[in-house]
């Protein structure tokens, strides 16, 4: 026989499942005590329990003489810190680096880290919301190309959810965004490569400026060089094939190729560099993110500091889960570290 308290919580979810949902906006009133035991078939004494469990997470505001209204809030959530999810691209070169600080750091402050690939099949909140329905309430989003349903988002908040993105500024103004300062990194790449003689100075991205880091890092290049045009942008859904795409570039190239060369990632500066070497092009390279181990004399990187960062986003969790209302969604720039190379 099911208990009470499991009566409680099913009612509770259901009416978590019609906020989610879009079945109840913020403002709307919902059916009268004796409509909902009807429809969900319990007893108005549990749906007034499971109400008044509502009203005291401040979902619903009940007024007397004029029903029960949604009401949502966008306030930190406050819980415990003992579970954090992280969805992330498995994929990503970045990715080894950053799932193994994040995992020593949790372990540190006895947090477990559950990791989730990022979802294709879904939207990004579907996979929030079934999270959400298993008790996990605390979780880091590496957006990359995933796009945001903010509608959503603002829901999932108000039932519950904290939130913090990391290389993104999508989440604003339901979560905390926390992101290497991409206009920082570039503008010291471009100095370091004036400091060092070159004059023409190159830059080679990608094409999806909808990701907030290759946006960013493209429109600082474009402050530095006072100059709209850029050497190399390659289209996002051919990056697997960026090297052979480069080297058509450079060979094609009809005007004098420049000095050096600012690759806006990783990914881009193993390519670049590879296709210079190969045609003795004698292009001085630096890139953003930390590159292999036999191109590291070879180029100059402005690196994530990826202490800094973890270290960022266990702070926007913690305001948010001990805060409560005087937590203010912001975002966050972390600053790199410079490494040059022979």
């Amino acid at each position: 026989m099911m208990s009470q308290e499991n009566l409680y919580q099913i009612v509770k979810e259901k009416i978590y499942d019609r906020i989610f949902q879009g079945k109840y906006e913020d403002g709307d009133r919902i059916p009268p005590e004796r409509e909902l035991a009807e429809e969900l078939e319990v007893s108005r004494v549990t749906i007034r329990r499971s109400l008044e469990e509502l009203e005291e997470e401040q979902l619903i505001l009940r007024e007397v003489g004029r029903g029960t209204r949604i009401t949502f809030h966008n306030w930190g959530n406050q819980g415990e810190m003992d579970m954090i999810v992280l969805i992330a691209p498995a994929k990503n070169p970045f990715f080894a680096k950053f799932i193994a600080q994040f995992q020593s750091y949790a372990e540190a402050k006895g947090a477990l880290l559950l990791y989730v690939e990022k979802p294709r099949t879904e939207e990004l909140e579907d996979c929030l919301y079934r999270l959400y329905k298993r008790g996990l309430r605390n979780v880091v989003i590496w957006l990359e190309d995933l796009p945001v349903n903010l509608k959503k988002l603002k829901r999932l908040r108000a039932i519950g959810m904290n939130l913090v993105f990391f290389d993104s500024d999508k989440g604003l103004p339901y979560a905390d965004c926390v992101t290497l300062d991409n206009r920082l990194a570039i503008k010291t790449l471009y100095g370091e490569l004036k400091r060092c003689g070159y004059q023409s100075i190159g830059y080679a991205g990608w094409d999806l400026w909808d990701v907030y880091s290759i946006r960013e890092r493209e429109q600082a290049y474009i402050e530095q060089a006072k100059c709209e045009d850029v050497f190399l942008r390659v289209p996002w859904e051919k990056r697997g094939n960026n090297e052979a795409i480069v080297r058509k570039v450079c060979k094609d190239y009809k005007e004098k190729l420049p000095e050096a060369i600012i690759c806006s990632d990783r990914e881009m500066g193993e390519a670049v560099s590879k296709v210079v070497k190969k045609l003795k092009l004698g292009i001085r390279i630096a890139s953003v993110d930390e590159v292999s181990k036999n191109r590291r004399s070879e180029i100059i990187t402005y690196q994530q500091d990826l202490g800094a960062i973890v270290e960022k986003i266990f702070g926007c969790l913690k305001s948010q889960c001990e805060d409560g209302n005087k937590w203010m969604p912001e975002i966050y720039w972390i600053e790199g570290i410079l490494r040059v190379g022979i």
